[in-house]
């Protein structure tokens, strides 16, 4: 009832089910298709799981994994499925997240975005086929967006995305494709997309697909809902998928590997004071709480940044 009331998001709702397909997901990766017997799963097993969950998600979501398997181990128990529950008792040694250089350098930033650009433009120009990722990292660059907001973005409004008093999140275009309205973390905002447009008027909003269904094959157009969206499932795509696919990227680009996609938004920021816009501008835009988070990225300027103070001395008269 919360849910459809919009007072808890599905993904809080179902977040015992979703940790649990994640280890699942984990033993089945590391040790084959046939992962492990529930009786042979142990603390060390679960400490190697968090130890590779820390790159990934953030120490909260960790707890409340660790929290889901005690759970599950103790109703296993219940059951008389297994006698030791693996984490009663026993405490898990939480590993500090490796630092990560989150903000690109001056040059790291504009080798991609020459990058993306070029390639989008021969998109634009029907040189080369659309490439999702490409585009959807440019667009982010663009406009400095969490990747939670890109991934959410929908051609059209739809009918609940009006309420700002739930955790539900959502992320919708105008008709003329021009402005964006976001409501992401409790925090309402419209932001212009002009710069954009023409890469957004060309994105493909349906699909024609070939399925095969048993023997038969069967073709179906599908309209898109979300602008970044899967064709095959209509829904938004997976952030982790992406986290991985942006590390790959970085890989082809030779650039810095601990960068990730969110560095895009440290990078925007940063590129916005360097360019002297107005650092309350910035803030509003970004969709900040306070000034002060902004004027962090302050910090991130380079020593390179400060030649046009050093030689700017002379006063007027």
């Amino acid at each position: 009832l919360k849910v459809k009331r919009g007072e808890l998001s599905e993904l809080t709702y179902k977040s015992d089910m979703n940790g649990l397909q994640r280890f699942s997901d984990w033993l089945k990766n590391k040790y084959g298709s046939d992962g492990y017997e529930i009786s042979q799963i142990n603390h060390k097993l679960i400490q190697k799981f968090i130890d590779d969950r820390i790159d990934e998600v953030s120490p909260t979501t960790i707890d409340n994994n660790i929290k889901h398997l005690s759970s599950f181990f103790g109703w296993l128990m219940k059951k008389d499925i297994v006698k030791v529950n693996p984490l009663l008792n026993k405490k898990l040694d939480k590993p500090r997240r490796r630092k990560r250089q989150s903000i690109p350098t001056r040059q790291d930033w504009v080798t991609l975005w020459n990058h993306c650009e070029s390639k989008v433009n021969r998109w634009l120009d029907g040189e080369e086929e659309y490439d999702f990722f490409t585009t959807m990292i440019f667009v982010q660059m663009n406009l400095g967006l969490r990747i939670g907001e890109v991934l959410n973005m929908k051609w059209k409004k739809g009918g609940s995305d009006t309420d700002t008093g739930h955790s539900r999140n959502y992320v919708y275009l105008n008709e003329e494709r021009s402005r964006l309205t976001i409501y992401f973390k409790r925090r309402l905002r419209t932001i212009p997309t002009t710069s954009i447009v023409k890469i957004l008027e060309k994105i493909p909003t349906e699909y024609h697909l070939r399925k095969w269904v048993n023997t038969s094959k069967s073709n179906k157009n599908v309209k898109m809902k979300y602008v970044f969206g899967n064709p095959y499932t209509n829904d938004k795509r997976y952030g982790n998928q992406i986290s991985r696919d942006f590390k790959k990227f970085m890989v082809e680009l030779d650039l810095d590997t601990n960068y990730t996609t969110h560095s895009l938004r440290h990078g925007w920021a940063v590129n916005q004071i360097r360019n002297n816009s107005n650092i309350y501008t910035i803030s509003k835009f970004m969709g900040h709480s306070m000034v002060q988070v902004t004027e962090i990225y302050a910090d991130h300027l380079q020593s390179d940044d400060f030649e046009e103070l050093v030689n700017n001395n002379k006063p007027k008269e």
